[in-house]
């Protein structure tokens, strides 16, 4: 059976909620959070290294935050197999008509991968969408108000 939907932060949430209710769920948020610097783990490689720094400054410039230490492994995922797809593209164009099928095949596992690892962590433009925070409504003034107010 399935799970069914994984709740939503609640900066993205549209549910209605009461102050109490969005105080509770950004408190229980937060202590989930385990804000760290990351940095790339030791077994990857050079150009693993330099995507995997990219994605976490990139990320870090953002208002939301949402990348943390719990993100590491999938980051480490996606920087290794975005240095694999690179890897395989610079030999796809020395490669023989025999080698093709196989390099091929390979940058398309590799491809998938990425962009597997890049929804879960909001680098595709329809994620990134979807974290916009939503502007506070501003109630209009009553001009009349003033009258009331002068006695």
């Amino acid at each position: 059976m399935g799970q069914g939907r994984p709740p939503k932060l609640s900066v993205v949430s549209k549910k209605h909620l009461t102050k109490a209710e969005k105080e509770a769920r950004e408190k229980a948020e937060n202590k989930i959070k385990t804000k760290a610097e990351l940095l790339p783990p030791s077994f990857l490689d050079i150009e693993a290294k330099r995507e995997f720094k990219r994605v976490v400054d990139a990320l870090n410039a953002t208002e939301l935050n949402l990348l943390d230490n719990l993100d590491l492994s999938i980051l480490a995922i996606y920087a290794q197999s975005y240095a694999q797809y690179v890897n395989i593209t610079k030999q796809l164009r020395t490669a023989d008509a025999d080698e093709i099928h196989k390099f091929y095949r390979l940058q398309k596992m590799q491809i998938e991968t990425i962009m597997t690892c890049s929804n879960k962590l909001g680098l595709a433009i329809s994620d990134r969408l979807r974290l916009v925070i939503p502007k506070a409504e501003e109630t209009p003034k009553n001009p009349f108000l003033q009258f009331l107010n002068e006695e």
